[in-house]
């Protein structure tokens, strides 16, 4: 009897055991059950040559062997009902060992990272979940080529920009050692916010753009579970929801990695909406497997160049469709997969039927960037501003001055920024943030605001930056005012005039 119960506590332990493995295979993989995935879609040379551009993960496809264009079929919708054929340009098998593949690391540093591995209190620093992340995303950077990119940011209850998106690897490896434990007023996990803000300050990477977030637990935020604001970003917050919808408008794609036990229930469909996987891991271990596998598997993507079309609105559906491969190893099943994506609009105006006098508007853009330039040069400040470059009104070229953590700008008369003349806009339009640490502008808008013709909710400042806000157009402008917090150097002649005086010393 004893041997059975024995027998019998063994199968269910190995069900439990498969059941486990299952579920993980399941966690891991379920955006790559269809076949093919659109991971990115990348519109850089939208403008420049009408060619928007599919990283597309088919390791069915790969498998089979030979991959050309002729297996594949694309099209494209502006409202999921009508769809157009597309004319497939080129394709590519291996673009990100070609290109370099540009990675930005999300690591989550709230107090929870400072347990062991089992989720238990530790005096020993090197057995705390953040020292294994930190080994494992050192491991991972060792492993990246010459033409690879990186950038890393850590958040807790705040968020902090390490290094910039598009450095190289070893720029970031000794970052990695600077990560310390938290105060326990920063221990909370920001974790959507921190997402959105990586995702912003990635956008301007050129090509595949891949965002790997680790967290060891669920989205936390100060502001929700205090009553108070969020020390470093105030009452602001992010959703899943926006989190998707900006990756899809930045064309970034999501890896998400849950390390132990406790795991946020929405990161995982965050990721694979955005066209990448969940992954989940107990030890450092397994996350070091996590981050070579996600390396591989983007490098194994193919990408397919194709002929845009010319639609209405700035959001388009995209359809491939693929032959796979039967018993036989013949093209005979179909396999496809759909995703949308955003081409930005010329000067921040919704297309109607696209006509011939749309591309006057593509010019004057272009003449509108001309005429910043000459501001910038004929208009110099020492001040760190806006510069109103076009109001319905006709007001143009007044400047703005920007002081505070905070400069509102909109129609009201007790804006700090305000501009009157255009009903389209908003008493509180826009914000420009400013963080004195970092010292970095960032504006954000629950209203229609595009920068540099592209909308955006929520945008890291850089000068020359072009915001439009419903036709009401200013230019940023920090370059001077950095210059000006500069120390000036002192010519020679000046210097032998006026000597540093020091110390006396006696005969």
């Amino acid at each position: 009897m004893k041997t059975m119960l024995n027998i019998l506590r063994r199968q269910s332990q190995n069900r439990a055991l498969l059941a486990g493995i299952a579920l993980w295979a399941a966690l891991a993989v379920p955006a790559f059950s269809q076949g093919i995935t659109i991971t990115q879609v990348s519109t850089d040379a939208l403008l420049a040559r009408q060619t928007t551009r599919l990283y597309l993960s088919a390791p069915a496809l790969r498998a089979s062997g030979a991959i050309d264009a002729a297996a594949f079929e694309l099209w494209e919708s502006a409202d999921q009902q009508n769809w157009e054929s597309r004319l497939i340009l080129s394709l590519s098998v291996n673009p990100n060992a070609d290109e370099g593949i540009s990675f930005f690391l999300l690591l989550d540093n709230s107090g929870s990272m400072w347990d062991d591995q089992a989720g238990q209190p530790t005096d020993d620093p090197l057995a705390t979940r953040a020292a294994a992340a930190k080994q494992a995303a050192q491991d991972f950077l060792a492993a990246l080529s010459d033409k690879d990119r990186a950038g890393l940011a850590v958040f807790n209850t705040r968020y902090w920009n390490a290094q910039a998106a598009g450095s190289e690897a070893r720029a970031v490896a000794p970052v990695l050692a600077e990560i310390q434990k938290p105060a326990s007023e920063d221990a909370y996990t920001e974790l959507y916010l921190s997402m959105q803000r990586a995702l912003a300050g990635f956008a301007v990477e050129q090509g595949r753009r891949v965002l790997i977030v680790l967290s060891d637990g669920e989205n936390w935020p100060y502001a929700l579970k205090t009553g108070k604001p969020n020390p470093d970003s105030g009452s602001l917050s992010a959703s899943p929801a926006e989190v998707m919808e900006e990756a899809a408008r930045d064309g970034v794609t999501i890896y998400a990695i849950r390390f132990g036990p406790a795991r946020d229930p929405l990161i995982g469909q965050i990721a694979e909406d955005s066209g990448g996987r969940v992954f989940d891991a107990m030890d450092g271990t397994e996350l070091a497997a996590v981050y070579q596998t996600i390396r591989q598997d983007v490098l194994a993507e193919i990408a397919i160049d194709y002929r845009a079309g010319m639609m209405a609105g700035e959001k388009r559906y995209v359809r491939v469709a693929a032959s796979g491969t039967d018993a036989s190893g013949g093209y005979a099943k179909k396999i496809q997969t759909q995703r949308h994506y955003y081409t930005g609009t010329v000067l921040g105006q919704g297309a109607g039927n696209v006509r011939l006098y749309h591309l006057l508007f593509a010019l004057a853009a272009l003449l509108l960037w001309l005429v910043v330039v000459l501001l910038k040069l004929e208009k110099e400040t020492d001040r760190t501003g806006v510069r109103l470059l076009f109001s319905p009104a006709g007001t143009s070229t007044k400047f703005f001055e920007i002081a505070g953590p905070q400069t509102v700008i909109g129609a009201a008369p007790d804006a700090d920024v305000s501009i009157a003349g255009n009903p389209s806009l908003k008493a509180s339009h826009a914000t420009i943030m400013f963080d004195e640490k970092e010292n970095v502008y960032t504006v954000v808008a629950d209203s229609p605001v595009t920068v540099n013709n592209r909308e955006v909710s929520r945008k890291r400042l850089e000068s020359g930056d072009v915001i439009n806000m419903a036709g009401t157009v200013v230019v940023f402008d920090q370059a001077l005012a950095d210059a000006a917090r500069k120390p000036k150097r002192i010519s020679a002649k000046k210097a032998a005039k006026n000597p540093p005086t020091g110390p006396k010393t006696k005969r």
